[in-house]
């Protein structure tokens, strides 16, 4: 890519959680070309996003997915950056609803719901208990998980009170977390229904939303509550659902496309 170029990109939107696409079918850009990426996410000098999404090709299935977050940095999976391509896919192969497709963290399956909603099957919940979180934050209700990426799971009385920049970067840098971890903190409104904000590692602070984080509140809320199979996850940027349906479980919401542009180097 010369310095002459121009990026042609779709901007995206999760539940808030935004952003850039890029078709690479053709290999045309390389995922370790860390400032570039860097410089597109930035929201003062660039496109603005939580991250960057390559549309890859694979031989074994629907696409291959890469994922960087603002920073640059390659992360193995995106609950809703997967919902995101997902519907960006289904723009590419208009006649598919179900798609199979490969990221780094392992192979996940995600569908198009006729309401337009995405619904992604999370394949990984694994590595519970693992790291004892408990001490970071002191809390009564903390949990460790891996849904793709590592999460801490705090449960709290008001999520409007967490000091979430101080809190969140306390877990994220803690040297327990070889690679840091991200940090959720949770405020049961309902029966089946939480109110979430999680500060996450690469960004560096608060997203609207997150996935894999939603995924590791829902499981860690039914920890204490195993009744509960369908929990509405409320978040800054709006309303996730998670399902715990025949084992799997599912992350369901809306994924927009927003707007398309072009970017010159």
């Amino acid at each position: 890519m010369t310095m002459s170029a121009k990026i042609s990109f779709d901007k995206y939107c999760g539940t808030g959680n935004d952003f850039i696409v890029l078709d690479n079918r053709t290999n045309s850009f390389d995922p370790k070309d860390s400032k570039l990426w860097q410089r597109l996410c930035d929201r003062r000098f660039g496109v603005g996003a939580d991250g960057v999404l390559f549309f890859n090709t694979s031989e074994e299935y629907d696409f291959e997915m890469v994922y960087l977050n603002a920073d640059g940095g390659e992360v193995g999976m995106c609950g809703n950056g997967a919902r995101a391509l997902t519907s960006f896919a289904k723009k590419i192969q208009f006649d598919k609803v179900e798609f199979t497709f490969k990221t780094r963290d392992g192979i996940y399956s995600s569908e198009v719901l006729k309401s337009g909603d995405i619904k992604l099957e999370m394949s990984r919940l694994d590595e519970v208990g693992a790291i004892d979180v408990s001490d970071i934050i002191p809390n009564e209700n903390s949990f460790y998980m891996n849904t793709g990426v590592p999460h801490a799971v705090y449960f709290v009385n008001s999520v409007s009170e967490v000091p979430l920049e101080e809190w969140g970067s306390k877990v994220r840098y803690d040297e327990r977390f070889t690679e840091g971890c991200n940090a959720n903190f949770v405020q049961v409104i309902a029966d089946g229904k939480l109110k979430v904000r999680t500060y996450e590692r690469g960004v560096e602070g608060e997203t609207l939303a997150c996935g894999t984080g939603a995924v590791a509140c829902a499981f860690a809320y039914r920890k204490l509550h195993k009744s509960v199979d369908v929990i509405d996850i409320e978040v800054p940027g709006g309303e996730l659902q998670i399902i715990f349906e025949n084992e799997k479980v599912y992350l369901c919401g809306k994924a927009l496309k927003i707007f398309s542009g072009v970017f010159e180097l």
